[in-house]
């Protein structure tokens, strides 16, 4: 490919000096005037080598010289030892999902062997096995793809086969990405926003004035740190050497007369010199006139009439070529040729001979420009016959879906049956990778072709999800014509359900709320399609405070027939069930394996939730303080994440385990998933960020970190009515409380009960203890009647519970306005309570309260066990605070309890706790990488703070310094 592409461009030229050999680039030598990009190329692939990576854009018109300079880089990176990987959009594939990065790795996989496959697809890289192997299986998160072709690179970066321990680093060359298809438009800037982790260069040449793909990722790679290589013309002095080159003894009047009329470019320099040659032209000054009568249209109309001197099959399979695109087979440019063998592959050389084609197979144009004057000089009719005829022959041949739509996608519509199923069968794989916006486009024209009657409402259908999930305003009038066409069918359901979802899209939650409304009216109870539609319904609507009341009166049925022993048993229904269940004070014993069943087939539940239903047990167990079955639950779901590369079910089982982990006094781990639940919200996913940040101020402040608490609350924001929003007002409550403000604290609490109870009918202690912050502050406020009332409303929805951790939680609150007299049976009865409980925390608190307030009525010798039992608890979850108090307390009985310890372990942040476990377990960088979401470098930054903080070198040395204390 290498060779092809030197032919491309035409810049170098014979000789023995620094800027040496044939015009054709045949032969080697420099390229000619090109040191600067030269030079940027060749540093930037010296940085990787490095260790360093970089993003180089090479942008110019045509003919400029880009594709050459690529060509070099990549002779210069073989020279190097990197491991080259090289790719072309071609706009007639730019609708193929995916199809340029395949491009790039499936050279390196097919000639891999088998140990080196493996090797190369390890880890998350196996995310990316489905583009390279149509056995397997696809991806649900259309984003897995993208995350898998990252960490392939990462694979083929590293050396990652066998017997090339030895390689340097990767050369990434995209060449015309202004046509590279959207989806692997989406992989390289995902890629180039990390490439000062890997050691690659990515390498981009885009050509001016043409449309691309996605104009938005191109202006954002140029806009990339990194070298924007724009080559300029050619002096005259460079051309009249190119001249001079292919026509010896040419006069000085006609060389320059010849860079006049190329204007500078390479590309026409050359085709003008080889035109003036075909025609004998005499390159003196006499042929000056006839030369400038030229201009580079005319110049590539050269081509042309080249073409048509070699004859009928030359030029056929030239068309044939050109209708099938670069790096076609022979045999299949023949046979759309309607040649022989024979006949085919002599016009092969012929072509080759001529520089209209490069040499060898699979065939190729010496340049884009060719192929684009061969292709432009087909007629209209002729064109789109010839790509339906290709189409046929790709498809006997078993060619992918996709390559077979993108060519029917150039024919004219004939109600074709065949067409309208291809061209649905492709939009359906372009959706499953992720690429709506070619699934629309290919939609868009089955609908053209057209399909039967009966077929064109789940057609619309079609298109509109498509349209709808790359956000065309087109969606709401095929919806409407779908429902048109169904009537009163019982395809109708679909329909409105389309119709409902889009308007959820659009923010028009209560018009999507009735189509859904009138879709589920339509469906019998036994159907088969009221689960699903039911759960996605619950989903849309429960956590809207507007909606919820729908959402309960929907949900009604179901939860009393679970009441009577039946059930449901579609999953993402029992997960709803589960947590309407929870905030009704359901025992424990009964939500388990409700709980269990909803999750057995998939921890995820529904993958296209991203895990929200997941989160959704996860919270209903741990309102009832079954801390381990949710544990559980959340490193089953944490092992599906990695495995299908979900990114967002990985964030929500990271928040969801962090959830019991903070109850269980962990918090140290609970801070690092917290910080890993972040990763989603770092790539633009920040739905789940008001949860996220209301926990992260509940743990730092009892790690005593209030400047931590703050600068988590501020980076959230929330709806107001809306769920999020008591979340966060629960968690600025307490922050208010612990900064003194005790009368915005009272506010912020109350205002988080009433969006819970008026907008959701939730008053649950054991999911947002709300009342706890408004007792404390209310009675810092000097409002000792209001503490006290809701001081009592809080232990009696405690009892109601029946939740240790709620219930103790209560008895202490209450304690803690109460008279010195009534606080120690309180307490007792709060740490009596709480030892049935795995909430730890609470314990700790309690323990180290119940003693306090045996040392304020004079009992010291009781109140030492609480205070010892409470401060080795809190110690051990990092507690400072809690820590802080129990010290002081015991020194006030005249004990003399051990200092906290403030290095070794303890002075890791949770993130390099996590890190330096999972390279204490032997696991590498990059391992932890992929299981963590984030980057080698990440990893590497981590680890090198940990040995610093403990005092060690090398990982080695982890398992023993951890154990430390």
């Amino acid at each position: 490919m290498g060779d092809d592409r030197g032919r491309r461009d035409g810049v170098r030229v014979d000789g023995p000096s620094a800027e040496g050999a044939s015009v054709d680039g045949a032969a080697t030598g420099d390229l000619l005037e090109r040191a600067a990009e030269l030079a940027g190329l060749s540093q930037a692939l010296a940085a990787a080598c490095r260790g360093a990576g970089s993003l180089v854009v090479v942008e110019g018109p045509a003919g400029i010289g880009k594709s050459r300079l690529l060509s070099a880089a990549g002779e210069v990176a073989d020279g190097l030892g990197m491991t080259v990987c090289r790719a072309r959009g071609i706009e007639l594939e730019r609708g193929a999902p995916f199809g340029v990065a395949s491009e790039l790795f499936a050279p390196a996989l097919i000639a891999a062997s088998g140990e080196e496959r493996s090797r190369l697809l390890a880890g998350h890289a196996a995310l990316a096995t489905s583009l390279f192997d149509p056995a397997a299986p696809g991806q649900a998160d259309p984003s897995a793809l993208v995350r898998g072709l990252y960490w392939l690179t990462g694979n083929l970066a590293s050396g990652a086969r066998t017997g090339d321990a030895g390689a340097k680093g990767l050369l990434i060359e995209v060449d015309d990405a202004q046509w590279a298809d959207q989806s692997s438009l989406g992989f390289l800037a995902f890629l180039a926003a990390r490439l000062g982790e890997l050691p690659v260069v990515l390498a981009v040449a885009v050509r001016g004035g043409e449309e691309p793909t996605d104009r938005a990722v191109l202006d954002w790679l140029r806009d990339r740190p990194g070298r924007v290589l724009k080559p300029r013309p050619l002096s005259a002095g460079a051309v009249d050497r190119m001249v001079a080159a292919g026509l010896p003894g040419a006069e000085p009047e006609f060389t320059h007369a010849c860079a006049e009329v190329s204007g500078g470019n390479p590309f026409l320099a050359w085709e003008l010199v080889r035109a003036l040659g075909d025609d004998g032209i005499p390159p003196v000054a006499g042929s000056v006139s006839r030369v400038r009568r030229l201009v580079p249209d005319s110049v590539l109309h050269s081509v042309l009439v080249r073409l048509a001197r070699l004859g009928e099959p030359a030029r056929r399979l030239a068309e044939s070529v050109a209708v099938l695109a670069d790096g076609t087979p022979l045999r299949r440019a023949r046979l759309l040729a309607g040649l022989d063998p024979l006949t085919a592959e002599a016009a092969a050389d012929m072509l080759a001979e001529a520089h209209i084609l490069g040499p060898g197979e699979p065939l190729r144009f010496a340049h884009p420009l060719i192929a684009n004057a061969v292709y432009a000089d087909l007629a209209a009719y002729a064109r789109a016959r010839a790509h339906r005829r290709a189409a046929d022959i790709l498809e006997a041949d078993a060619a992918p879906v996709g390559a077979v739509a993108a060519h029917l996608l150039l024919t004219r519509p004939d109600g074709d049956r065949r067409t309208v199923s291809i061209l649905r069968s492709a939009a359906g794989q372009a959706m499953g990778r992720g690429d709506p916006d070619a699934a629309a486009h290919l939609l868009a024209r089955a609908l053209e072709e057209p399909p039967e009657p009966a077929g064109r409402a789940a057609l619309l259908l079609d298109l509109a999800d498509a349209e709808m999930q790359c956000g065309q305003p087109a969606a709401a009038e095929h919806i409407d014509e779908a429902l048109a066409l169904l009537g009163e069918s019982a395809d109708r359901t679909r329909g409105l359900t389309a119709l409902g979802r889009l308007r959820f899209t659009l923010g028009e939650h209560r018009a999507g709320a009735e189509a859904m409304d009138q879709a589920l009216s339509r469906l019998a109870p036994d159907d088969p399609a009221m689960a699903p539609l039911l759960a996605d319904y619950l989903t849309l609507t429960t956590f809207r405070a507007p909606l919820h009341p729908l959402a309960e009166q929907r949900l009604r049925p179901v939860v009393a027939a679970a009441r009577q022993g039946r059930p449901p048993e579609h999953p993402a229904l029992l997960a709803h069930l589960v947590l309407r269940l929870a905030f009704a004070a359901e025992p424990a014993s009964r939500l388990r394996p409700l709980a269990e069943r909803a999750t057995a087939a998939d921890p995820l539940i529904d993958p296209a939730t991203h895990g929200i239903l997941m989160g959704m047990v996860v919270q209903a167990l741990c309102c009832v303080d079954e801390l381990d079955s949710a544990e559980r639950l959340c490193d089953a779901a944490l092992a599906a994440a990695g495995r299908c590369g979900s990114l967002l079910g990985y964030s929500m089982a990271c928040y969801s385990r962090a959830i019991g982990r903070y109850h269980r006094g962990d918090l140290v781990d609970a801070l690092a998933d917290l910080d890993q639940a972040m990763v989603a919200s770092r790539e633009g996913w920040t739905a789940g960020d008001p949860w996220n940040a209301a926990l992260q101020v509940h743990a730092q402040l009892e790690r005593g970190d209030l400047a931590a608490a703050r600068d988590a609350l501020a980076l959230t924001a929330a709806e107001p009515d809306s769920m999020d929003q008591a979340i966060t007002l629960s968690a600025r409550a307490r922050l208010a409380l612990a900064d003194g403000r005790p009368a915005e604290a009272l506010a912020d609490a109350r205002e988080a009960g009433r969006v819970l109870s008026s907008g959701f009918g939730i008053d649950h202690p054991g999911f947002v203890p709300w009342r706890r912050v408004a007792v404390l502050a209310a009675d810092a406020a000097g409002r000792p009647e209001q503490a006290h009332a809701l001081a009592s409303e809080m232990v009696e929805r405690a009892r109601w519970t029946g939740t240790a951790r709620a219930l103790g939680l209560a008895l202490r609150t209450q304690a803690a306005i109460s008279p010195g007299e009534q606080r120690l049976p309180l307490l007792a009865e709060a740490v009596d309570v709480l030892r049935q409980s795995p909430s730890a925390l609470q314990r700790a608190h309690a323990l180290v309260e119940l003693g306090a307030a045996h040392r304020r009525a004079g009992r010291r010798s009781a109140a030492q066990p609480p205070l010892r039992e409470g401060l080795q608890l809190s110690d051990g979850m990092g507690a400072v605070p809690l820590v802080q108090r129990a010290r002081q307390e015991l020194l006030a009985t005249g004990a003399r309890p051990r200092r906290a310890a403030h290095t070794g372990p303890d002075a890791l942040t949770p993130t390099e706790r996590r890190v330096a476990e999972l390279a204490a377990e032997n696991m590498t960088n990059s391992q932890i990488a992929q299981a963590l979401f984030v980057t080698t470098k990440t990893i590497q930054t981590h680890l090198g703070h940990a040995y610093r903080k403990l005092g060690i070198d090398s990982r080695r040395d982890l398992p023993a310094a951890l154990a430390r204390r």
